[in-house]
């Protein structure tokens, strides 16, 4: 115990010397100075974040399927348009197969629809045309009744065994070969639509032993609907037919009445001015009903039209689905390295539409550009702008620098686009390299230094030697009648952690002294000075 309070003796003794020795035990030295140098002036922000891709996509697919081939695996390079995989394709294959078949139809219809107008067009004109001539004709009988009332008899009997013998020949005659003709085409697209039905039962099994293609088997399918369509067809001509024949056949039969009629009135003279005047009416009537028709065609072009919409609208349909057909084959979006493979053979992938976002199935990143990305306070970031240079040092090849710049400074802070509440306000900002050598990865550590100000050689002094009040920036020179010197303005240019640039007031080589301390006076043992001295 006794030699450790010995030792303490000696070192208090000792540290009183040393003080002494440096002068911290006697009275102040003179002011210190300074010479106006001349070097560099740096002001740097540093920051550790980071190494990304500038170019990173997420390749999906348009067509929902099971993968049936996947071509690349992580860490492959990969060509803009390379083949990176296959989705099935037999679903949209068949939907494509569909939607054709539809529009086949549809567009049969509308040429259907377009040969039943040009027809009812033929006949309506027909029939306007034979009812304004007969409005004409009875407007000249009427005209001339007396001269017809007096070889009425005659001209109406004869009129009468006309239409009489008219009526009898399409009844007995042209109306049974008609008929028969068409029953006998409905006959025959029975026939044809039977024989299709045998003929996809018989390569349904065919197909089914592997004797034919699926391609035959949908030629007998379509050979079937085209046979259903001929069997319509003939249905309706014989439909149709029927309703012609019973209008032409009760039209003959009005002529005999008509006719008869005629005759009765040429019997009747007394009452034939009456007659006459009935008739014209009708014949009237007749015309208006004409023109009704014919403005029924109109009708049946809006409601072709329609049906041209319709094929138009399913034409689409089949083209998305060729397009789709098309998408089955993945191909990479840009030049780079597959990153990430998510899923594998045989699983199912959802598309990529507005109401889905789709399955990915690669990520692929372009690493001939990188970027580090930063979270700067609002202090240093104030003090960055775009095209900013940076020295950027990577932790895996400490012996390397890259060179880049600064690319994008986030105009929102971190804190509020994250919703966070910290009390460090930062920003994301990117510094993109210059050149990023093929090996630098993702998600490296990267260390950025910022050059934001880069004065080389000019003047500057240390930042202890620079003062500033109310007035402004100033020096103190040395004087010979004072003690404290002689106070001398400058003008300062940019500020580092530890010189002023001096622009204007002094120039290199000017001595300077440290301006007097005016703080609060140091007490305790910050107050060294040695009492009585």
């Amino acid at each position: 115990m006794y030699t450790m309070r010995r030792l303490g003796t000696l070192a208090i003794l000792t540290g009183t010397l040393i003080l002494q020795g440096c002068g911290l035990g006697s009275k102040p030295k003179p002011v210190s100075e300074q010479i106006v140098d001349t070097g560099d002036v740096t002001v740097e922000v540093i920051e550790t974040g980071s190494l990304n891709a500038k170019r990173s996509v997420e390749v999906k697919s348009r067509v929902s399927g099971r993968v049936k081939a996947l071509y690349v695996d992580e860490g492959d390079l990969v060509y803009k348009g390379q083949v990176i995989a296959e989705i099935d394709p037999q679903e949209t294959q068949l939907q494509v197969a569909q939607n054709l078949a539809q529009v086949r139809g549809a567009e049969a219809g509308v040429r259907r629809q377009s040969i039943e107008i040009s027809q009812r067009r033929v006949s309506a004109q027909n029939a306007l045309v034979k009812a304004q001539s007969n409005l004409r004709q009875v407007e000249m009988e009427l005209r001339i009744q007396p001269t017809l009332t007096r070889s009425g008899i005659d001209s109406s009997e004869a009129a009468f065994a006309q239409a009489n013998q008219a009526y009898e020949e399409l009844r007995d005659v042209t109306q049974p070969n008609a008929r028969t003709a068409a029953e006998v085409s409905l006959r025959d697209a029975q026939v044809a639509l039977e024989n299709a039905n045998l003929e996809i039962e018989r390569t349904e099994r065919l197909l089914e032993e592997g004797y034919v293609s699926r391609r035959d088997a949908e030629s007998a399918r379509l050979q079937k609907q085209l046979a259903e369509s001929k069997l319509r067809t003939a249905k309706e001509n014989l439909d149709r037919l029927s309703r012609s024949q019973s209008l032409e056949l009760s039209q003959a039969k009005e002529r005999v009445r008509q006719a008869k009629s005629t005759l009765t009135q040429s019997n009747a003279n007394t009452i034939q001015d009456r007659v006459k005047r009935e008739q014209y009416l009708r014949a009237v009537k007749e015309v208006s009903d004409a023109r009704n028709q014919v403005r029924d065609i109109e009708a049946m072009i809006a409601s072709r039209d329609q049906q041209l919409a319709s094929v138009s609208q399913l034409r689409s349909v089949l083209s998305d689905g060729q397009r789709q057909l098309g998408e089955t084959r993945i191909v990479a979006p840009l030049d780079g390295i597959v990153t990430k493979r998510a899923v594998q053979v045989g699983e199912l992938v959802s598309s990529l539409n507005s109401f889905s976002a789709g399955t990915t199935i690669v990520k692929i990143e372009d690493r001939s550009q990188m970027l580090a990305q930063l979270s700067i306070n609002e202090i240093d970031v104030a003090k960055l702008q775009l095209g900013t240079s940076a020295d950027v040092l990577v932790d895996a090849f400490p012996d390397e620098s890259f060179k880049g710049k600064v690319t994008k400074i986030a105009p929102t802070n971190v804190a509020a686009s994250a919703g966070s509440t910290e009390a460090v306000v930062k920003y994301e900002v990117e510094v993109t390299l210059d050149s990023a050598k093929g090996k630098l990865k993702s998600g490296m550590s990267a260390k950025c230094t910022m050059k934001v100000v880069n004065r080389k050689a000019v003047a500057r002094l240390p930042v202890d030697y620079v003062g500033k009040d109310a007035v402004g920036y100033f020096v103190t020179l040395p004087g010979k009648q004072s003690k404290e010197g002689t106070r001398k303005a400058v003008t300062v240019g940019a500020k580092s952690t530890t010189h002023y640039e001096i622009v204007d007031g002094v120039v290199a080589g000017t001595k300077v002294l440290k301006p007097k301390f005016n703080g609060p006076a140091r007490k305790g043992m910050m107050d060294l000075t040695v009492s009585g001295e």
